[in-house]
């Protein structure tokens, strides 16, 4: 198995951007990456919920809800500052104080989706067409069972989009901080301590595209870990799913029925990937926060990793942790390069097909 993937621009020095940050200084600017919706901005948006609540076609899938009954004429100007600086600053907001206690499920969903679409246009996260997705648990970790259905840790890693958002609805009885690093910090840091090492990363590696639209045709594809385009540097991050198969036992369950698996990442590739993780779990380096009802994180999946830590849900209703997620595109985003573009989930025009929501 082969691929004529070329490397890229390589970035050889040490990029000196707001996407470059270290957590300690993030925890003690919660100002630099919070924001609380006002009163002003919930009536906005339960006025909207309200009225498509109200509607003949109040049936219709988020998705296939038109982006002229979606506007939110107050809060359009803060989701393009949001915007803004998901893209050219920090790539971290937490938004706080969407209402979600005592709401119906589909109205939480209903004002989650419209101020998302503020931000983004929301894309589908898998071959399922799947627009908005439940993160809680569905039962112990196994091969068939995507990991955001477990309780168990997930380590750094990026998903397949421009941003991804987390709308907290409950929470767990204990753990489930999200954690997220500046991937700009640990390309730097890199270059400081294993220069050799980074143009391994523009390099392909092979991903598994198991779950992905297109992945029955084709299971596996070539992909760079890195963009450098018009001075912006690109980042993604997906945890070995080799390594994945061999800790469940199943080694072979991602593999194609032919055999024709790809090969193995280079020792200098491999040896990049856990240097960042090591540096990733430095003190001081990554951001550790808890969710609470009612917040959003939105997080640009090209310059910040984020993971979980594990939970442990408990009896009642209110410690069964339960999160919103959305894809979005950034319809004026970075340029992405060749290699590291494939496999990328953009969508540059709003749904228009009903599919599973």
């Amino acid at each position: 198995m082969e691929s004529e993937l070329q490397a890229g621009a390589v970035l050889r020095t040490p990029l000196d951007s707001p996407a470059a940050w270290r957590g300690a200084r993030m925890a003690s600017r919660p100002g630099d990456w919070q924001v609380r919706l006002d009163d002003q901005d919930i009536a906005e948006l339960t006025a909207l919920a309200d009225r498509l609540a109200g509607s003949p076609d109040n049936s219709r899938p988020l998705h296939g809800i038109p982006a002229d009954e979606l506007r939110l004429p107050r809060l359009a100007a803060k989701a393009t500052a949001w915007r803004a600086h998901l893209e050219d600053g920090p790539g971290v907001l937490l938004v706080r104080g969407m209402p979600v206690a005592g709401v119906p499920q589909d109205r939480v969903a209903l004002m989650y989706w419209a101020l998302s679409s503020a931000i983004g246009l929301p894309t589908p996260q898998d071959k399922r067409e799947l627009y908005l997705a439940h993160v809680r648990e569905d039962g112990a970790a196994r091969p068939d069972r995507f990991a955001y259905q477990t309780n168990v840790e997930l380590p750094f890693h990026t998903d397949w989009c421009d941003i991804v958002s987390l709308l907290c609805v409950t929470t767990s009885r204990t753990g489930g901080a999200s954690r997220v690093a500046s991937s700009v910090t640990l390309y730097n840091e890199l270059l400081g301590r294993r220069p050799d090492l980074v143009e391994a990363l523009y390099e392909p590696f092979w991903m598994n595209n198991r779950d992905e639209k297109d992945g029955d045709r084709i299971p596996y594809y070539a992909a760079s870990h890195v963009s450098w385009l018009d001075g912006k540097l690109s980042f993604r991050r997906r945890p070995s799913w080799r390594r994945r198969a061999a800790a469940s036992g199943r080694r072979d369950y991602l593999q194609q029925t032919d055999g024709n698996t790809p090969p193995e990442p280079s020792e200098a590739q491999l040896a990049a990937l856990e240097l960042m993780d090591t540096i990733a779990a430095e003190p001081g380096v990554a951001l550790s926060m808890d969710l609470a009802p009612g917040d959003i994180q939105y997080v640009n999946n090209h310059t910040v990793l984020h993971a979980r830590d594990g939970f442990e849900n408990g009896t009642g209703p209110d410690e069964q942790r339960h999160l919103m997620r959305m894809w979005l595109t950034v319809p004026d985003g970075r340029r992405l390069t060749a290699a590291y573009a494939r496999g990328i989930a953009r969508r540059l025009e709003p749904p228009r097909q009903p599919a599973h929501v």
